[in-house]
């Protein structure tokens, strides 16, 4: 297959311990420095912001800052089945083994690539990037507005306009973090009162036979094998003694 690599087995969790587990994987990449790729949920209705974002998040729902850059999410308790959240760590190393540049659109086309072949395979086609050949690659009110789903990057994947997954990362001297958030079934009314503004479609809106997300975390796990040439592993939580147990 190629390179080494592990996955972690889905898990739903507050937003701050999904948050640390993912710094934490980063940092990992150091001392044990393979790819490595999660799915998680979200143990009840959460705000995510960027890493740099300046926004007052409204009273009565948690919030919580991601490690990554972008606008603000909505994330919906995992019992809703409502969007499937992932983390993927990568080394420098692979990544100049990979790639002929380490421009940042260059790497996110690499690292969401998984996804848009993995939609495809499902009979879900995204829509091609609109800022391919915009020197930002982004909406140019991007920073004008709170809502990830409220704009469209290089990042993002979307159908028919409306914006079906965002993507952020986080770049360190040793390697990256990507993080994202793929809408399954979004709650359009907690997204307008939360974000309004937001754009959003979930994959059961355009496949309602897509499967559930166990099927979804095998089917983008086997995809993300081909794509990234990595032969996942899998390893337990209890394998990260350095890790909080949640």
């Amino acid at each position: 297959m190629g390179s080494q690599g592990y996955w972690l087995p889905y898990r739903v969790a507050s937003g701050a311990w999904q948050m640390e587990q993912d710094f934490r994987l980063l940092h990992r990449l150091r001392r044990d420095p393979q790819p490595c790729l999660r799915f998680y949920g979200w143990d009840q209705l959460t705000l995510s912001l960027g890493r740099h974002q300046v926004w007052d998040p409204p009273a009565g729902i948690p919030a919580v800052r991601r490690p990554t850059g972008g606008r603000a999410v909505l994330h919906q308790a995992a019992k809703d089945a409502a969007e499937l959240t992932y983390s993927l760590v990568l080394p420098l190393s692979y990544l100049q083994a990979k790639l002929p540049s380490l421009q940042r659109a260059c790497v996110y086309d690499f690292c969401c690539r998984f996804w848009v072949q993995g939609l495809a395979e499902l009979g879900i086609a995204t829509d091609g990037s609109a800022f391919a050949h915009c020197p930002s690659h982004r909406d140019p009110g991007y920073r004008n507005k709170t809502s990830c789903f409220a704009s469209r990057t290089r990042a993002d994947l979307s159908w028919q306009g409306k914006k079906l997954m965002g993507n952020a990362q986080l770049w360190q001297p040793w390697g990256i973090l990507q993080q994202g958030s793929l809408l399954l079934r979004p709650n359009i009314e907690l997204w307008e009162q939360y974000l309004p503004g937001s754009q959003v479609v979930g994959v059961y809106d355009i496949c309602p036979s897509a499967p559930g997300i166990p099927g979804l975390v095998e089917h983008f796990l086997q995809v993300a094998g081909r794509c990234f040439e990595v032969d996942w592993q899998r390893r337990a939580w209890i394998d990260f003694p350095d890790e909080k147990s949640g």
